[in-house]
């Protein structure tokens, strides 16, 4: 009896496969690490999502049961979204002093026109400077006041003659936080 065609070797050598490198990493790493911690992030928020009760019914399944809990998982995040809203953040531009004193203010590429007594308060917009010059006209004493929620973070006064009281305000890029940025 001889082997069928179909059964016999090729002609040809067949050639090894090379072996498969073994990772040299322990642990988790690179996108598997991710993938994991993705994972755990998820299950959190979902149990989070859902009041975290343990013990609950056992979840329906099919399209009703998934708007079901889209519509649970709304609701619940409302009240939970409301109570994280941060109070918005303001800008207050105020000048004291000698009536007639002319003031500009506002945010950089602005040039809003005040009068002394003057106190504005302005919701911060994404703008990292802001400023006021209050200048005198002949005489008299002037003061300015730049505050980032309340708190006075530039302050200037001027007297006599035409001088300016300026007082400008920047936010550090790295830290978040607004500064004097007053010349001398």
């Amino acid at each position: 009896m001889s082997t069928p065609p179909w059964a016999q070797q090729p002609p040809y050598p067949q050639v090894p496969e090379p072996p498969k490198k073994k990772s040299k990493a322990k642990g988790c790493a690179g996108a598997g690490c991710l993938g994991i911690v993705a994972v755990v992030i998820l299950g959190g928020v979902i149990s989070v999502a859902g009041g975290g009760k343990s013990g609950s019914a056992p979840a329906a399944h099919g399209p009703a049961a998934a708007t079901s809990h889209a519509q649970h998982g709304a609701k619940s995040a409302a009240p939970q979204s409301e109570a994280h809203k941060e109070k918005p953040q303001t800008v207050t531009y105020e000048v004291t002093g000698t009536s007639g004193a002319d003031v500009q203010y506002g945010p950089a590429g602005s040039n809003a026109q005040g009068k002394v007594p003057m106190s504005v308060t302005k919701p911060l917009r994404n703008t990292q400077y802001y400023a006021i010059t209050a200048q005198l006209q002949g005489g008299g004493h002037v003061t300015c006041r730049l505050k980032v929620n309340g708190k006075v973070i530039s302050r200037s006064t001027a007297s006599g003659g035409y001088n300016i009281a300026s007082c400008e305000i920047s936010k550090d890029v790295f830290s978040g936080k607004w500064t004097d940025t007053n010349a001398g």
